[in-house]
């Protein structure tokens, strides 16, 4: 199922009350007011990779509550208030690859809270609310953009609240988002445009919260988002007549107030305050893809590719995903099957022997047990898609030769029918091609970092060494993996960019064996809760990975981006990004 993540923000600017829009092309377009004055900027940016690459803020106009739409035809319109009043102006703006001619602005009606959307066809809904202190009546207009006017039809009363937002697509469907006004539920409506008038349903309630926003693709999903208590969330549905189909109920992503968001081309982009009184301005990226088939998607792209030549999302700690989000040990907040079917392709499993079964462990904190980790992975390999990962054991606690065998046993009952028991003749199992790999379904290839491997060779329990190893010479895979043992975000980027720029393929102690794949470790080293601290690790995943030269001076690449609470780093998007593969 496609859906949309967007995880932990990046700062971007100061201000208050933003607004996003973005095209096909990639061309992002960010309108808000300054910190405590009434005047208002915009800023344009282009998509690149999983993030935005912004240009200057530029002053526009003097009001207040502005909002943004742009189309794929070089238009874009704005609205907003004016300072101190209730009334309505709107731009037209001429879009060029870098930004945008706004024309002047002209008055076309009187209310509050306005907004915006425009499609390809040049038309234009707006919905704002009266300014009468004794209704909460909901309004809508809609116009068709005439050079560098917007020729607008009779205002029309639809329902009643505070705060709408409205988005467009090119099939004419309108999607109308607001809180109540008890300012503790959001609502929505489905609509088509029919001439002057949109032919609106009946309104539905989706959510607890406030200040709603809403995206639309030409295909009629839609992503909507809002606030609630300094939280921010996200759902996505599918119109279905004149209701929305909701695939999932809402799910947290971030913390903040009033976001904005905006879709096309499969990628959406949100915007949002601070949750405090700091004004700062703060926006992610998400694809809309299957993140759980993403490879299996992209095969006709990937297939070739060896696998030391892909980017693959990883998990630390994987299997260290029970309790809150403030336990001691904690990595990751999702089951394996989560992680795998977030677009996971390569698990950190610590295992231990308890003296009665088999569990996870990192360091004296037990995790799940293996047959849960293992129910998980078997449960994902069932739905069938042409996906592969990569299964690292290693940190073996209380396991020796004597219980190996049936450690061994218990992965081989669970997965076997779905693990890598063979590599390409003539060939190191990082050299074949994903295709090699799974054009029977899912494979999973199980790598152990033990000389118990070794020892007891078993078919499809490949060998594992790091690439300081002194018996790198009988491993099946070697990983560069060194993390920066630090809790400064700084210096664990500088760390971790230059040990990439050093990586020249080979491993330290013997250089004629290759070391088959580069892990950045992107992850902190707290005394504490793990949660706190990656937050800023992980917010910056998707611009640091468009700061850091795809090749290095040896031609290698980042193979593995392994990262603290997986999906809030939206690992799988930056790979797809960095595989160069196309969005879906």
């Amino acid at each position: 199922m496609k859906d949309v993540f967007f995880g932990l923000a990046e700062q971007y600017d100061t201000g208050s009350i933003p607004n996003v829009a973005i095209n096909a092309s990639g061309q992002v377009l960010e309108v808000h007011k300054n910190e405590e004055g009434y005047k208002l900027y915009y800023r344009f940016g282009n998509l690149n990779k999983a993030t935005v690459s912004w240009g200057s803020s530029h002053h526009y106009d003097d009001g207040n509550t502005p909002a943004v739409a742009i189309n794929n035809r070089g238009v874009a319109v704005e609205v907003h208030k004016n300072q101190a009043g209730s009334t309505l102006y709107y731009h037209v703006g001429d879009v060029s690859s870098n930004d945008v001619n706004w024309h002047s602005s002209h008055k076309y009606d009187s209310g509050i809270e306005p907004h915006v959307a425009v499609n390809d066809d040049g038309i234009v809904v707006e919905v704002h609310k009266t300014q009468s202190p004794f209704s909460n009546g909901l309004y809508y207009h809609v116009g068709q953009v005439n050079g560098s006017k917007v020729d607008w039809h009779s205002s029309h009363e639809y329902d009643s609240g505070s705060v709408p937002q409205v988005a467009l697509n090119n099939n004419g469907y309108v999607v109308e988002v607001h809180q109540s006004q008890s300012k503790s539920k959001v609502w929505y409506h489905v609509g088509r445009v029919n001439g002057s008038k949109i032919d609106f349903g009946s309104s539905h309630e989706f959510g607890s919260g406030t200040a709603p926003s809403v995206a639309l693709t030409d295909d009629e999903m839609v992503i909507a988002v809002w606030s609630q208590g300094g939280k921010l969330y996200q759902r996505q549905g599918q119109i279905r007549g004149t209701q929305i189909d909701w695939q999932s109920d809402a799910v947290e992503f971030d913390d903040g107030q009033r976001p904005s968001v905006g879709i096309a081309n499969n990628t959406a982009v949100q915007v949002h305050p601070s949750e405090t009184i700091l004004y700062g301005l703060w926006y992610s990226t998400s694809m809309l893809t299957n993140r759980a088939s993403w490879m299996q998607d992209r095969l006709s792209e990937l297939g070739n590719r060896t696998i030391s030549e892909l980017a693959l999302p990883a998990s630390h700690d994987s299997g260290m995903y029970k309790g809150g989000l403030a336990v001691f040990g904690k990595t990751q907040d999702l089951s394996i099957k989560g992680q795998l079917e977030a677009g996971v392709r390569y698990f950190d499993l610590r295992p231990k022997w308890t003296g009665s079964k088999f569990v996870i462990h990192h360091g004296p904190i037990t995790g799940p047990d293996l047959s849960e980790v293992l129910s998980d992975i078997c449960a994902y390999c069932e739905q069938g898609h042409k996906e592969l990962a990569i299964l690292k054991f290693s940190h073996f606690d209380g396991i020796n030769s004597a219980n190996y065998p049936a450690f061994r046993q218990q992965v081989e009952d669970a997965i076997g029918s779905w693990m890598v028991k063979t590599k390409p003749e003539g060939k190191r199992l990082a050299e074949g091609t994903l295709s090699e790999y799974v054009n029977e379904g899912t494979a999973m290839m199980v790598a152990i970092g033990n000389d118990l491997a070794i020892d007891q060779p078993q078919q499809g329990f490949w060998v594992y060494k790091d690439w300081d190893s002194e018996a790198v010479a009988q491993a099946d895979l070697t990983v560069f993996d060194e993390y920066s043992k630090t809790i400064s975000f700084s210096s664990m980027k500088k760390d971790q960019f230059e040990k990439f720029e050093r990586f020249t393929g080979k491993c330290e102690k013997d250089p004629s064996v290759p070391c088959d794949l580069f892990l950045l470790s992107w992850t902190l080293t707290p005394p504490t809760a793990v949660w706190p601290v990656s937050k800023e690790a992980n917010r910056a995943l998707g611009s640091a990975m468009v700061e850091l030269p795809e090749k290095n001076q040896y031609g290698k690449i980042v193979n593995l981006l392994y990262v603290d609470y997986v999906e809030y780093a939206r690992a799988t998007d930056v790979a797809i990004a960095q595989n160069n593969t196309n969005q879906l």
